[in-house]
């Protein structure tokens, strides 16, 4: 009779390796080894590449969030993250629906900051809303995105979406509009 199973035992002793048939005689399997270069397989249990989680904040206001100030304001828009896993990349996506205010000099600033405290942080993805023209109650969709790929995770990581104004400071700079809904997302992608 033949065997269901083969079994390679460690050439210094410890673990095995077995090789096992289906155990139903009529499903047969075939599992082809690469001949183009050696390999290391991939296990049920292997991280690479899985998404780890996906953390969102879904943003609406009734009234504009606007400010004419040169420095960087809360928008309200963030995400709070804790990586599961150690080498992990975090992708992070914001989408913001503002406006130009009348005056052409005016422009807003959005950026990503990352565990902003005190009103000062990194720049992550820094966008500028600015456009050419001056039509007052135009909404514009802005997109921001970046990976982070910095090492300390292990705590929580705060994103946050901030605003500035980078023109004239005699008219304010719309980063979120009223009776919008903007959104972000952090997602977790495993080593």
């Amino acid at each position: 009779t033949m065997t269901a199973k083969i079994k390679l035992n460690a050439a210094s002793g410890g673990g095995s390796f077995s090789i096992q048939a289906p155990s139903s005689s009529s499903n047969n399997r075939v599992f082809t080894l690469p001949d183009s270069a050696d390999a290391a397989l991939l296990t049920a249990t292997a991280a690479l590449g899985k998404l780890g989680q996906i953390v969102t904040d879904i943003f609406e206001t009734s009234s504009d969030i606007s400010s004419s100030s040169s420095s960087y304001q809360d928008t309200g828009l963030d995400v709070t993250i804790s990586a599961s896993a150690a080498g992990s990349k975090i992708i992070l996506i914001a989408f913001c629906n503002g406006s130009r205010v009348t005056n052409s000099g005016t422009n807003c600033v959005l950026n990503i900051q990352r565990n902003v405290s005190g009103g000062s942080s990194a720049d992550l993805s820094g966008q500028n809303l600015g456009l050419a023209h001056t039509y007052s109650n135009l909404c514009v969709s802005q997109t921001l995105g970046y990976v982070d790929t910095q090492d300390n995770f292990g705590s929580a990581v705060t994103y946050k979406v901030r605003y500035k104004n980078s023109g004239n400071l005699s008219y304010s700079a719309v980063p979120i509009r009223a009776n919008t809904t903007s959104f972000m997302l952090a997602a977790e992608i495993l080593a």
